[in-house]
Order: structure tokens, then sequence, then C-alpha cells
């Protein structure tokens, strides 16, 4: 395993992407509406949650330069836990 650092421009591109991300989920969160949510937007939201997490994950955490074992154990680890909380959240919606 070869370990090397994220240089400063991936690092500062990330941020922004980081950014852009966060917009794009507020506005698919509708933080400033009291509407509910549909499904498409729960679950627009939550990949945009787990895109951010692998950003994250991937290059403020070096994820990347870990071997393929750890990347899929992350990467399986954040599809399920997101996974179940969408989940959660569109049985929430469904009335009985």
């Amino acid at each position: 395993m070869k370990f090397q650092n994220p240089n400063i421009r991936t690092l500062v591109f990330c941020w922004l992407a980081l950014m852009i991300l966060t917009i794009g989920t507020m506005l698919s969160g509708r933080v400033t509406s009291e509407v509910a949510l549909s499904a498409t937007l729960i679950i627009s939201l939550a990949a945009i949650t787990w895109f951010k997490s692998m950003l994250i994950l991937r290059y403020y955490l070096n994820l990347r330069t870990a071997s393929k074992g750890w990347n899929k154990a992350f990467n399986s680890y954040l599809f399920i836990v997101l996974g179940i909380i969408t989940l959660i959240f569109l049985l929430g919606k469904t009335p009985l």
C-alpha cells in the first residue's frame, strides 16, 4: 500500500463539490418549506448524502489509498446505513 496525501488542489476541489452538494441537499430537502417530502426527494437526499460521505472518506480521510477491502467495507456500511434510514423515512410516509 502506497500512502500519498492528496494535494491542495484536490482538497479545494473536493471542498467546492461538498459545498455545491450541500446546496443541492438544501434544495432537495426543501429546508424553507413546511411541505412533506416526496419519496423521490427522500431518495435524492440519500444519494447526495452517500456521495458527500464518499468524498469525505476518500479525500479528507484518505481512504482512497487504503486497500480495496477497506473501500468495499466502508462503501457497504454507508449503503446499508443510508438504506435503512431511507427505508424508515419511506415507511413512515405511507399511511397505515
